[in-house]
């Protein structure tokens, strides 16, 4: 059964308690604000995740998505064509930015659970998204399947708790998503790390193995190891846009700062690209199963004999 709608809103209203998907809790808070009445704030897990507004689009209240987002529209812009491929959906608000800017931008979105993606459908719209692909599945396992050239953009988004995953941040990653990247393509990442940024200076150390041009973002409080948060790491093989990473940052409601260039490279000198056959050390990997609770996926039916 389709939920009830806000009175000639059109919108589907907000559940008022949690929901169970597969590997995480979800919920769903409406914004308070009377100008933004499709407005929805994700939780996970008790943690905020995500925000979309089903009204519009194009406004983005989490600051290292509109931070990510300058940077795409700098070095994409809106009257080119655009294939993009996320790993880590939710409920899909990079997407809906991209296809309702572009008239000719096609996103894949990969998520691994399908009860976030029903949660989705159900209360957020993204059925009606257009020109959107939504699956269910292993995102690094997807990429292998692509033809090499085949993308612009590739934006990794995606936890396992608080931690990015592993297999998705190491060089051996790297290389693959270079594969996929048309010359002049974005390889993006968002996580989250605690100071002294060991997993994001590795992360980085990856990606200049498989780039030359690499830079990493956050506010400054982050990049002076007085407090944790997101991270933001982006790949070229083209110089990155350097207004939209000095001024442009700087001129958000949450000033972000970014390290490219020689800064970046002492920030990661001495430091190793993660791998895939090495398990994790940093301190984030050894404090993230302190922190929330992290389901494991479904037992698959044992076969039969």
């Amino acid at each position: 059964m389709l939920p009830r709608h806000n009175g000639g809103m059109g919108f589907p209203r907000a559940p008022s308690y949690p929901i169970s998907a597969d590997y995480v809790t979800v919920e769903i808070r409406e914004d308070r604000e009377a100008d933004h009445p499709g407005g929805r704030l994700l939780l996970m897990d008790g943690v905020e995740a995500s925000h979309v507004d089903l009204a519009d689009p194009t406004r983005i209240r989490f600051e290292y998505l509109r931070h990510l987002l300058g940077v795409v529209d700098a070095m994409f812009p809106v009257r080119d064509g655009l294939d993009a491929f996320q790993v880590g959906g939710g409920p899909c608000t990079l997407a809906r930015y991209l296809v309702a800017t572009r008239r000719r931008a096609r996103v894949r979105v990969v998520e691994r659970d399908a009860g976030v993606l029903e949660v989705s459908r159900k209360y957020l719209m993204l059925d009606e998204v257009p020109r959107l692909d939504v699956t269910v599945g292993d995102g690094r396992e997807v990429i292998r399947t692509l033809p090499s050239g085949c993308l612009d953009l590739v934006v990794v988004d995606a936890f396992v708790g608080l931690m990015a995953p592993h297999a998705l941040s190491t060089v051996e990653f790297m290389h693959e998503v270079r594969r996929v990247l048309r010359p002049g393509g974005l390889h993006a990442m968002n996580l989250i790390d605690v100071e002294p940024l060991e997993l994001a200076r590795a992360v980085a150390a990856g990606m200049r193995e498989a780039r030359p041009e690499v830079a990493l973002m956050a506010e400054p409080a982050v990049l002076e190891h007085r407090t944790s948060g997101n991270v933001l790491l982006l790949a070229s093989d083209r110089p990155l846009p350097a207004e939209t990473l000095g001024r442009g940052l700087s001129h958000d409601a949450a000033p972000w700062q970014a390290r490219s260039g020689k800064a970046l490279a002492r920030m990661i000198e001495g430091h190793a690209p993660l791998r895939d056959d090495v398990p994790p050390t940093h301190p984030l990997a050894r404090l993230a199963p302190l922190w929330g609770r992290v389901k494991q996926a479904p037992a698959a039916p044992s076969p039969r004999s």
